[in-house]
């Protein structure tokens, strides 16, 4: 049977993982405890920020960061047109409106002219997506956004550790959130993480985590806050997310090496692009721009070569009210054209060659047809 090439897969180191695990259970409860609390603090520490806040996924973190920076019902927030659907849910189920903006067609990030023109007096927030790790206007989105008093959530899903001029994606904002899914750098099964820089936000998110209780206590003396929801986390996912952070210097250079190979080996022309990356960041998957997508992902597939197509725009989706395309012109010529290529840390020299390779004599066959 043909090896299967895997689009991303999850690197654990097991031993380590195990012991941390059983460490865990003979501790009596295994939610939320001391490992949650180390997790956290190196989490912090790696990134150089003040507060780290680990919660149940990727959209509970949006959704306690766009809580926590006071969104509600009559706000608006600006979310780009192409991201996972997380995103614009996170902001639905605060009460606030997203306002959806085009991306841009040269790195798929917010589109900055579109976003001044999406500015009303509603907006209270802006959601950049570093989409695959990528993060180069996010200094410009950020004058933008002081310019006219407007609070920035970062949704880094898609890039932690991943840095842009010297600091790391997800600290620019007033806070920034990550997603500890499976497909990630490192992954708790599920999971989330919401940082910030800011004591009375920190504060904030600790209670909306905890039903709005300042600390735990066996119920009778329990004090409520604020609104609050159990959104918290548990000492086995922290077990799985140390063990990951004991190779960390691998992930990232793997993840380089993945994308330099494709970036070196694949023919680049008319037909077939591989998005930039800086030194700095890194690259979570590999996205391109190709012509004939369905037919190459189609292709590959026949190959035991797992690739995954972008999102289709939002605006394009049945949640949405506006499906109009006038307003997302970028979104609409970007439609059914991208893809990420395998990312998974197991894949090696042999994987990556007959990846490029197949999608070279793809192209080629196309050419001659």
């Amino acid at each position: 049977m043909k090896k299967k090439i895997s689009f991303s897969f999850p690197n654990i180191n097991t031993k380590y993982t195990l012991n941390l695990i059983k460490k865990t259970l003979t501790q009596g409860f295994p939610n939320e405890g001391s490992l949650t609390e180390q997790f956290e603090k190196k989490i912090s520490k790696i990134l150089k920020v003040k507060y780290a806040l680990s919660t149940t996924s990727g959209t509970t973190a949006l959704y306690l960061g766009l809580k926590a920076l006071g969104v509600g019902f009559g706000d608006e927030v600006i979310v780009p047109n192409i991201t996972f659907p997380a995103t614009a849910n996170a902001v639905k189920m605060s009460g606030a409106k997203p306002v959806l903006v085009d991306v841009d067609k040269n790195d798929l990030l917010l589109d900055l002219k579109s976003v001044k023109n999406a500015i009303s007096k509603k907006t209270k927030v802006i959601i950049p997506v570093h989409i695959s790790g990528r993060g180069n206007n996010i200094i410009k989105l950020k004058k933008l956004a002081t310019k006219y008093k407007i609070l920035i959530l970062e949704d880094a899903a898609e890039s932690l550790f991943s840095k842009y001029k010297n600091f790391f994606l997800g600290t620019f904002g007033k806070a920034g959130c990550f997603s500890l899914a499976p497909n990630k750098i490192i992954t708790t099964g599920q999971g989330g993480i919401v940082v910030t820089n800011d004591k009375l936000i920190f504060s904030r998110l600790k209670y909306l985590k905890d039903q709005g209780r300042k600390k735990k206590s066996l119920g009778g003396d329990d004090f409520y806050y604020s609104e609050g929801y159990n959104f918290k986390f548990t000492d086995l996912q922290a077990s799985l997310g140390l063990s990951q952070l004991k190779n960390l210097a691998f992930r990232k250079q793997k993840l380089k090496k993945i994308y330099n190979y494709y970036f070196n080996n694949i023919i680049q022309d008319k037909n077939f692009k591989i998005y930039k990356f800086n030194n700095e960041e890194i690259p979570l998957w590999t996205d391109v721009w190709c012509k004939n997508r369905d037919k190459l992902y189609k292709h590959l597939l026949k190959k035991n070569i797992i690739t995954r197509k972008y999102w289709k725009p939002l605006n394009l989706s049945r949640p949405s009210n506006n499906r109009s395309d006038k307003k997302f012109k970028n979104s609409k010529a970007l439609n059914n054209k991208l893809l990420w290529l395998p990312s998974a840390l197991n894949l090696n020299e042999k994987d990556l060659s007959k990846i490029c390779k197949s999608v070279n004599s793809f192209y080629r066959r196309e050419k001659n047809a």
